[in-house]
């Protein structure tokens, strides 16, 4: 008769093959090799690492490639967007070709000033699309440091806020 076994726990892009065999009270009798298979590879798994060098005007985006599930990655990237779901269309992307194995990848990004911004790493390879986690970023206000600061506004006034109003006074 036949039977299956579906307990069976396969590795990722791992070539298995089968032979059939039986047992009884005078011990077990093999069958020759009759088949072979190729699992296919899996998606890898991808982390979301928190941006760097952020600014009022960019960010560094930052992931992780920790397993490549049987086949390196051919793409690797970020999205990022205004939407905490990275969704209705304001999403933008990286995306670099090659070949990637584990490991560490960035990304420099141009960003609006006083906005909280929502990323999230990926990489792909044959078996599919692995996403890191959504995170988030805020930028701060955008400062021409190219911009000489020479006026100096209530110089020698010292300031108070007092019931939500500022006060200015003469430094004595």
């Amino acid at each position: 008769g036949a039977f299956t076994n579906s307990s069976l726990t396969l590795v990722c892009n791992t070539t298995y093959y089968s032979r059939a065999y039986a047992t009884n009270s005078s011990g077990t009798s093999y069958g020759a090799i009759s088949s072979s298979f190729t699992t296919s590879a899996c998606i890898p798994t991808v982390s979301t690492v928190a941006a760097s060098n952020v600014t009022g005007t960019g960010a560094t985006l930052n992931g992780n490639l920790t397993v490549t599930g049987g086949a390196n990655g051919t793409v690797r990237g970020f999205a990022w967007g205004t939407n905490s779901t990275l969704s209705n269309g304001d999403t933008a992307t990286t995306t670099e070709n090659g070949t990637f194995s584990t490991g560490t990848f960035s990304a420099d990004v141009g960003l609006s000033p006083i906005t909280t911004y929502y990323f999230r790493a990926y990489v792909t390879n044959t078996g599919g699309t692995g996403y890191g986690s959504i995170l988030s970023l805020g930028t701060g206000e955008f400062e021409d440091r190219a911009l000489p600061r020479t006026m100096r506004l209530f110089e020698g006034f010292r300031m108070q806020l007092t019931e939500g109003r500022m006060i200015f006074y003469p430094k004595q």
